[in-house]
């Protein structure tokens, strides 16, 4: 890059503000001329903190130079001539493990962010494998299980007014009653709740609905003071009596009505608009495998997080809060 000393330790000069990432709004024309150029992409990743934008010689403690490896898909590779150090640029980083180049990995990024199916992700990443985008969509699922390991919270609790937060509750079962080669298969049953004024949610796959197992996921999930709605199931009947009456609690008998003619804040229409929403995304993306379940559920909880923002940006600084360096 014209005016760059042959000794460069880092890739860009600047990093950019987390929040200045969350402001950016891509198009896939303007992303992919990022990546023309393999110097430029490193560039576009150094400064989201998608790579690392310097390297510490492990031998001598001083910064690696970069440069040129025309052996590498990258075209660059941190180097150490005193130690005979060399790392590549991707080390340690959500790209270390692939062959794809950055243009296509982080095209598939905005693609799956973007809800796209996967055909539709080959054809926008030109990756030919449909294999190598279900391995990529499953990396992307860990990666919003990361954050919410690492950012999600108790929902409901107190407003700032002192006032309790509404949360609705419920549990619904998906892809019951299935037929396959003659036999009914078992579905899942899930237990959710859902903050009536933020949308802040939780989904939670449970083996019954029996009283013990929602209640302890009450307490698990909700923070005390809580206004909890809910429908007449039995299993909710003591829930103002969990913790000795940590929380408040309103039935909406649905064989009677879907909102109390007495009380048109009694109903638990923000949960059933989450079920829709959720079933609707995972019944297109649901395959055999029960195991990965549960990650369908995190990337629901992850994708409602942000629900009304950029989900592309948003999840690049979730990359690259899940890779210190």
């Amino acid at each position: 890059m014209p005016g760059r000393p042959k000794n460069q330790t880092k890739i860009v000069d600047s990093i950019l503000n987390p929040q200045i990432i969350r402001t950016e709004l891509w198009r896939l024309s303007s992303l992919s001329q990022e990546f023309i150029k393999p110097l430029a992409a490193l560039q576009w990743c150094a400064a989201r903190r998608l790579i690392r934008n310097s390297m510490p010689c492990t031998g001598c403690n001083q910064l690696c130079t970069l440069c040129t490896y025309t052996q590498g898909i990258d075209g660059k590779r941190w180097s150490c001539q005193h130690c005979n150090f060399r790392k590549s640029v991707r080390d340690g980083s959500f790209f270390s493990a692939s062959h794809l180049t950055l243009q296509q990995t982080v095209l598939m990024v905005y693609c799956w962010s973007h809800d796209m199916p996967q055909y539709q992700i080959s054809h926008e990443a030109n990756i030919a494998d449909l294999n190598i985008i279900t391995d990529w969509c499953n990396v992307m699922r860990e990666e919003c299980e990361s954050w919410l390991e690492r950012s999600a919270g108790k929902i409901g609790g107190l407003d700032a007014n002192g006032e309790a937060i509404v949360v609705e509750i419920d549990e619904t079962k998906y892809f019951h009653r299935k037929y396959h080669r003659g036999q009914w298969h078992d579905g899942h049953w899930v237990f959710g709740g859902v903050e009536r004024e933020s949308g802040k949610c939780f989904l939670v796959e449970v083996p019954d609905r029996r009283a013990v197992t929602l209640q302890a996921l009450i307490e698990e999930y909700i923070e005390p003071g809580s206004h909890i709605v809910s429908d007449g199931w039995a299993a909710y009947a003591n829930v103002d009596q969990i913790g000795q009456g940590i929380y408040g609690h309103s039935v909406v008998v649905h064989q009677h009505y879907f909102v109390d003619p007495m009380d048109d804040r009694v109903h638990t229409q923000n949960v059933e608009n989450m079920w829709m929403r959720a079933k609707r995304k995972l019944k297109r993306q649901f395959g055999t495998s029960r195991a990965l379940f549960p990650s369908y559920l995190h990337e629901f909880m992850y994708r409602n997080q942000f629900r009304g923002r950029d989900i592309f940006s948003n999840f690049i600084v979730t990359i690259a809060e899940n890779f210190v360096y």
